[in-house]
């Protein structure tokens, strides 16, 4: 069971480690099936809801992940090995839109068991999440600061619960 597995209790001090140095990187995919890598800053991670982790990540509007999770409500936190920070840098400022990420940046997709978007062979942990709930704005999760942007450029909440690990 998710809850009880050693692998992802001893990779979430990791995952946090890496969200302060450069970031994880999260994948998705659209309706179809092909893949692309962010990087995110910001991740909350908890125990338990009905018996299973919670992941939950804030994505903007404009970004080309957003529109993928729309079409496939799914996604994988990947922890980063120190070897693809390089690669984790390209995924937070460039656009799936106008590039491969993972064949720009030597990424290799390895299949989930759970969820439809891949792991990430470079990556310490692959953490398999299923959506429940998205947050559109207006809300108030986020700071005053970015409720004062305007609605596109404000982040939606997604809660997610857990539903594999491994290492890949």
């Amino acid at each position: 069971m998710v809850e009880e597995d050693p692998v992802l209790l001893t990779g979430i001090e990791q995952a946090y480690h890496k969200l302060n140095h450069g970031g994880l990187l999260i994948t998705a995919v659209g309706n179809d099936g092909k893949p692309n890598a962010m990087t995110i800053g910001w991740w909350l991670f908890g125990w338990f809801y009905h018996g299973r982790p919670v992941s939950v990540i804030a994505v903007r509007p404009a970004t080309h992940t957003f529109k993928l999770l729309d079409e496939v409500p799914e996604y994988v936190v990947c922890v980063p090995t120190d070897d693809i920070a390089d690669a984790v840098a390209v995924c937070g400022k460039k656009s799936g839109r106008d590039m491969d990420k993972f064949a720009e940046c030597g990424l290799t997709a390895v299949p989930s068991q759970q969820v439809r978007p891949p792991g990430i062979r470079q990556s310490t942990l692959n953490i398999e999440c299923r959506i429940y709930h998205a947050q559109r704005p207006p809300h108030m999760v986020l700071t005053p600061e970015h409720r004062e942007k305007p609605l596109e450029a404000q982040h939606t909440i997604y809660y997610s619960e857990v539903v594999h690990v491994s290492r890949p």
